[in-house]
C-alpha cells in the first residue's frame, strides 16, 4: 500500500516514519484508518484528500481498485461518485439562475409540461387515492428534495413500490437509449404519483435528475454538454463525465457489492464496464464519474465563492444559496435515516441547502467542524465536505454498494479536525 503525506505547514512530503515539524498537522491517523478498512476486508481500496486554505495538506491511498486483478488504487483512479453528482447538477442549475434563464420560483411545468397532470399519493398501502398538488413544484423544490418525487429504493413506501415497476428501478434507465433525450424520463415520472405535497418535507428522490432535464431544456444543450463546457472544462476536471473513454478503462475502479455477511463481491468490472461506452440517459442525481482531484477542484470552486482558475463559474450569491440551509426541522424528519446511506454519517445537526446537507449545529457532531459546512456522499461510499469557516475540504473515494455501517464521514471528520486542532 502506497501512501503520501503532505504537511501543509512545512510543504514537505514525508515518509510514514518521518518526524513532524513542531506544530504541524499530523494527518497520519487518516492513512492508518484507510489501511484498517482495507485490512479488515470492509473495502477493497480507498483514497482521501485533505485541502487546507486552498492547498493540499494530505493525501493517502490504500488497497485495490480491483482486488481480483491486483490493480491498486492510484491518484488518478476514476470512481463512480453516484449522488455526489447532485451538487454538480445544482451548480448547473445555479449557472442558469445567474444568467436569468431560470428562476428558483419557476414552476417546473414551465420546462417540463409533461408534469401538468401530476397527482399526490394519499392513502394506506394498496389504496391509490390521488389528490391534486396544493402548489406547483418549483425549481427550488427540486434542489431541496421537497418536490415530492421518490426513489425506487426508498423502503416500505407505496410510491417507491410503483417506481420499482418502471425502468427507474435501479440504474437500468441510464443505459437505455430511449432515455437519452430526457423525454422518456419526463413521461415515466409523469405517470407516477408524488409521495407528498410539494414543499411539505424533505424526501430523498430523483428530483436532481429532473433538475438536469430542466437544465437541458432551458439551455438547449444536452446535460452532458452543459456540464462539460460550463463546469468541467473551466475547472480543469478532465476526468469527469458520464462515461469513460475506453483508453482510460484501466483507471476505472471496479464496483463491489456488500453481502449481508459483510463480504464483498465484484458487481461491475472496471475493465469491461458498460461505462466505457456512451450512455443512454444522463442522471443528474447519480450518473457522474470523477477522480479525487477533479472533485476537489469542484469543491475548491465552491469554497472560493464560485471562482476557479481566474474564471467565475458561479456568482457568490449562487454559492451562498447552495451552502445555506433552506428547511426547518419539521421538514427534515427523514434526514437522519437517509444520511447514513446518502452522506456516510449520522444525520444530527444537519439542515439542507441546494443539492447537499448543511451543518446547522455542531454540538451533535462533537463540536467538530463549523456551522455552514456543506456535504454529501454517494451510494458507493464516496463522501465530501467543505468547511468554509476553517478552510477545510475533504474528499473520500471508494467503490462499495451499500457503503456499510462504518459511518466513514464521521470518523474522517474526527481525525481531520483532531489533526488540525492547535497543539
Amino acid at each position: 500500500m502506497r501512501r503520501k503525506f503532505g504537511i501543509l505547514a512545512a510543504g514537505l512530503v514525508l515518509a510514514a516514519t518521518a518526524v513532524l515539524p513542531a506544530g504541524a498537522a499530523d494527518f497520519r491517523p487518516l492513512g492508518v484508518y484507510l489501511d484498517g478498512l482495507v485490512a479488515k476486508g470492509r473495502y477493497p481500496g480507498a483514497s482521501v484528500l485533505v485541502l487546507k486554505d486552498g492547498r493540499e495538506a494530505y493525501y493517502a491511498q490504500a488497497g485495490m481498485a480491483d482486488r481480483e486483478a491486483a490493480r491498486p488504487i492510484r491518484r488518478d483512479t476514476i470512481f463512480r461518485i453516484y449522488s455526489m453528482t447532485k451538487p454538480v447538477t445544482t451548480a448547473a442549475v445555479m449557472i442558469l439562475v445567474d444568467e436569468g434563464k431560470l428562476r428558483l420560483d419557476d414552476p417546473v411545468t414551465k420546462y417540463i409540461p409533461e408534469f401538468a397532470s401530476l397527482r399526490v399519493y394519499k392513502g394506506a398501502d394498496g389504496d391509490r387515492m390521488l389528490t391534486e398538488p396544493a402548489s406547483p413544484i418549483t425549481i427550488e423544490n427540486l434542489l431541496t428534495h421537497t418536490a415530492g418525487f421518490s426513489y425506487a429504493f426508498q423502503p416500505a413506501t407505496p410510491v417507491a413500490a410503483l417506481y420499482r415497476k418502471t425502468p427507474l428501478a435501479a440504474d437500468a434507465w441510464r443505459f437505455d437509449p430511449a432515455f437519452r433525450s430526457g423525454d422518456a424520463l419526463a413521461r415515466t415520472l409523469a405517470e407516477l404519483p408524488l409521495v407528498g405535497q410539494p414543499g411539505d418535507h424533505w424526501h430523498y428522490s430523483m428530483s436532481l435528475d429532473v433538475a438536469a432535464l430542466v437544465v437541458q431544456r432551458a439551455s438547449g444543450k444536452s446535460f452532458e454538454d452543459f456540464t462539460r463546457t460550463r463546469i468541467f472544462v473551466p475547472l480543469g476536471m478532465k476526468d469527469s463525465g458520464f462515461s469513460v473513454a475506453p483508453a482510460n478503462g484501466p483507471r476505472l475502479a471496479s464496483l463491489y457489492t456488500r453481502a449481508l455477511d459483510g463480504s464483498l463481491k465484484k458487481s461491475d468490472d472496471g475493465a469491461t464496464s458498460e461505462l466505457l461506452h456512451p450512455l443512454g440517459g444522463f442522471s443528474g442525481g447519480g450518473g457522474l464519474l470523477s477522480t479525487i482531484d477533479d472533485y476537489a477542484r469542484f469543491c475548491r470552486m465552491l469554497a472560493d465563492g464560485g471562482v476557479a482558475n481566474g474564471h467565475r463559474v458561479l456568482s457568490r450569491n449562487a454559492v451562498a444559496a447552495m451552502m445555506t440551509n433552506h428547511l426547518v426541522s419539521a421538514q427534515l424528519r427523514e434526514m437522519k435515516a437517509t444520511a447514513a446511506f446518502g452522506l456516510g454519517g449520522e444525520g444530527d445537526g444537519l439542515g439542507f441547502g441546494y443539492g447537499g446537507a448543511v451543518v446547522t449545529d455542531t454540538r451533535p457532531l462533537g463540536g467538530l467542524g463549523s456551522v455552514g459546512e456543506y456535504a454529501w456522499g454517494g451510494a458507493a461510499g464516496t463522501t465530501f465536505w467543505i468547511d468554509p469557516a476553517q478552510g477545510v475540504i475533504v474528499v473520500f473515494m471508494t467503490q462499495v454498494v451499500p457503503p456499510g455501517p462504518e459511518r466513514i464521514r464521521d470518523r474522517l471528520r474526527q481525525l481531520t479536525y483532531e489533526a488540525l486542532a492547535p497543539k
